[in-house]
């Protein structure tokens, strides 16, 4: 036995063996992560398929992100922009709006931290709610109304970079990092 074990034959295919079953066992985990892959981030909320689906699908369709229009009067100076269709996403059954803030006249603000701020307090004093999201990375919190969340997910460190905002139902939106 063990010198069938010693000889090169015998670690040849030993090895091969080996091998191709690393080989397989990769594609079959490829195969299964692409069949999982999430739904595109332009995928249509609350089930509007193409026509002659009749509604029926794998799974529950997912509820459609609040419009802009929740979050009522920008602040002074401000203004809300969201494209109805390029900045909603959705993954599984929930769907998020981004909205970007804007000076009146359709630019970038100087400083997206200071904006995101002033939006947040602007919110606060119309009776929106600083709530923390469970799951949420420390020092982020949410801005709730009862039936809606936001979020700020600016990238305050970019140079140039947009103040962002998260709107979402609030029984639906999960803490993303």
């Amino acid at each position: 036995m063990m010198a069938l074990l010693r000889s090169r034959r015998t670690m040849f295919i030993l090895a091969s063996v080996v091998i191709v079953g690393l080989v397989v066992s990769a594609g079959l985990g490829l195969f299964n992560a692409i069949g999982s892959a999430p739904t595109s981030p332009a995928a249509p909320p609350q089930g509007q398929g193409q026509e002659g689906q009749g509604g029926q699908g794998g799974g529950p369709s997912p509820a459609a992100p609040p419009e802009v229009d929740v979050l009522g009067q920008a602040p002074a100076g401000l203004s809300y922009v969201s494209d109805p269709e390029a900045d909603v996403y959705c993954e599984q059954n929930e769907c998020v709006r981004l909205v970007m803030v804007l000076t009146e006249g359709g630019e970038l603000p100087e400083d997206s931290r200071d904006t995101a701020e002033a939006v947040l307090s602007h919110l606060t004093e119309r009776g929106w709610e600083e709530e923390a999201a469970q799951g949420a990375p420390e020092g982020r919190s949410f801005l709730t109304d009862g039936d809606h969340l936001l979020a700020d997910t600016s990238s305050h460190d970019a140079a140039d970079a947009p103040a962002m905002l998260m709107l979402g139902n609030a029984g639906e939106v999960t803490a993303t990092p």
